[in-house]
């Protein structure tokens, strides 16, 4: 018996057990080549979407208005606990003095020198181009908004042991990768970092397997994430040293650009601003035609030259023409071309076209210098709340997903890089809605409820249970303690529990001087009324309601 189940226990042993996965989902996007290529679209490259953007009045307006509110206050570190437990890593938003998980007295501080060179870096120039890391961060805006693909070069310094192995680096340098040349370097499963392998000292070589070494130096291969096509090279890079991201349509692969959907609206726009622009220029189609009808045309053309030379010498000449008809007859006619601008009601098309471009980006018509259709304040807050939606959408990039890639590659673990809300009123709502809260809970409490606040700062709240009466005794002008009600007033359980003691043990509280005067003064036994003396207990008031009636110790 013992031997079957020691059997038993070998087979089901981890080690003997077969691991199966859940196969990954198909993506009809994934293409089957070594280079994930971008989708083309209406035969749109990166470029010509470029050049599109920069023809756009309407479309540079919302991307410069957005790109300012965004990063309008800058960045700051944080820190990203206020007390860490040293026994089981629990992070405290709040100072403790003990962990609230393991009840440990072990607890550590954010670790400030984690900021030093990060802080200097970022602080000065992050590229031999001048540039500062705002500068930088504002080009990856551009990016997502015009090709929602953005790329963040990372320039390392590594130090490699003696089996070719990297043991830790420096980050040196920080750009903007163009998202017209830069791609993602995937299998044929959209799986990074698979399908080639590259020599950390020469990017441009490029080798199938992993244990191959590198034909210039003998280097160890690494697996490549991203190669960067331009003037004819190809640079491969590895694993940690690009960033790719996307806004508007996040996928395993590339985004989808903005401008794609707005095409037909932006071209229409930069045609109508066209003919504007022609309309008042030399080479501007004529507005109309002045037919004359007459039989002598060298008369009408020679009294016509004349007429010209008059008004060149005298702007406020007028001409008046007489023509003369062999059959008594003659008439002029204006033949019209084309449509006024009125006519062809060109600025509610154009204002049409641009608030579906501004509310595809969510910039509201005050940013546009427009408030022609707002109504009242009502109206202007809307719309200004629609524009902070779009920041606080723009800035959650940065805070959730670039900013950790960053602090990552530092080294850094116990703080923070946050770009703070566009507005301050912001963080003003945020303390009024805390000052609500603690308002609540001061309400609660005085219900009766048991008010507790945990380390991140909320509150749980659990009614009180009622003490037992104690030893069932009466106390002189008083209540029994499970009686009390304490909504509204403010007084402590503390306070009420000493009031009882004191009572119960004679305490130094002072008797009444003039205690309230009673209808009916107790007796030393509960029974009915003086009025019923001489008569039988039974025969007494059966009504009284003895919840009322008093004991005297």
């Amino acid at each position: 018996m013992e031997g079957d189940n020691l059997a038993e226990k070998r087979r089901f042993k981890i080690s003997n057990l077969f691991r199966k996965s859940t196969p990954k989902p198909l993506d009809r996007q994934i293409y089957n080549i070594g280079i994930q290529e971008k989708t083309p679209a209406q035969l749109l490259n990166g470029p010509l979407i470029y050049n599109i953007v920069q023809h756009s009045v309407i479309v540079r307006t919302c991307l410069v208005q957005l790109k300012q509110e965004s990063f309008r206050r800058g960045y700051h570190w944080e820190k990203a606990f206020e007390a860490r437990c040293k026994k089981c890593n629990k992070e405290h938003d709040r100072p403790v003095q003990e962990c609230a998980k393991c009840g440990s007295l072990e607890l550590e501080l954010p670790n400030p020198e984690q900021l030093e060179y990060a802080e200097k870096f970022l602080e000065g120039y992050v590229n031999n181009s001048t540039q500062l890391f705002i500068d930088v961060l504002k080009e990856l805006e551009d990016d997502l908004n015009i090709m929602d693909d953005a790329f963040l070069v990372f320039v390392k310094e590594y130090y490699i042991d003696g089996n070719g192995k990297i043991r830790m680096h420096r980050i040196k340098e920080l750009f903007r990768g163009d998202p017209v040349t830069m791609h993602i370097y995937a299998d044929e499963d959209g799986v990074r970092g698979t399908k080639g392998f590259t020599c950390i000292h020469h990017r441009d070589i490029l080798a199938e397997e992993p244990y191959e070494r590198c034909e210039t130096c003998g280097g160890a291969m690494f697996p490549v994430y991203f190669v960067n096509r331009a003037k004819g090279e190809d640079q491969y890079f590895i694993e940690g040293e690009v960033l790719h991201f996307s806004k508007y349509s996040p996928s395993r692969m590339y985004g989808l650009s903005p401008i794609l959907t707005l095409y037909n609206h932006i071209m229409t726009l930069i045609a109508m601003e066209n003919y504007v622009n022609s309309s008042y220029t030399k080479s501007r189609m004529p507005r109309g035609l002045l037919a004359v009808q007459t039989r002598n045309m060298e008369s009408m053309m020679a009294f016509w030259r004349g007429v010209k030379e008059r008004m060149e010498q005298d702007p406020h000449y007028i001409p008046v023409m007489g023509i003369e008809s062999e059959a008594g007859k003659g008439s002029i006619e204006w033949i019209k071309f084309m449509d006024s601008l009125k006519e062809m009601d060109y600025v509610s098309v154009k204002e049409d076209l641009r608030d579906r471009i501004a509310a595809f980006y969510g910039v509201s018509k005050i940013f546009m210098a427009d408030n022609t259709t707002s109504g009242g304040l009502n109206n202007e807050g809307m719309q200004i709340l629609v524009t902070n939606r779009a920041v606080q959408m723009a800035q959650t990039v940065y805070n959730d997903y670039v900013f950790p890639f960053i602090q990552n590659q530092f080294g850094i673990t116990d703080w923070k890089l946050k770009l703070p809300p566009s507005e301050e009123e912001d963080e003003i709502a945020a303390l009024r809605k805390r000052e609500i809260e603690v308002q609540i809970a001061a309400s609660i409490k005085n219900l009766g409820f048991e008010i507790e606040m945990d380390e991140d700062g909320n509150f749980t709240y659990e009614k009180e249970q009622p003490k037992e009466d104690m030893e069932q005794k009466g106390i002189e002008g008083g209540s029994p303690s499970g009686g009390m009600n304490l909504a509204g007033s403010n007084l402590d359980q503390r306070d009420i529990d000493e009031m009882q003691r004191e009572a119960i043990q004679g305490g130094d509280s002072k008797p009444q001087e003039n205690p309230p005067a009673t209808r009916n003064k107790p007796a030393k036994s509960v029974g009915p009324d003086k009025r019923f003396a001489g008569l039988p207990k039974d025969a007494g008031n059966q009504n009284v309601d003895k919840r009322n009636e008093r004991r005297v110790g």
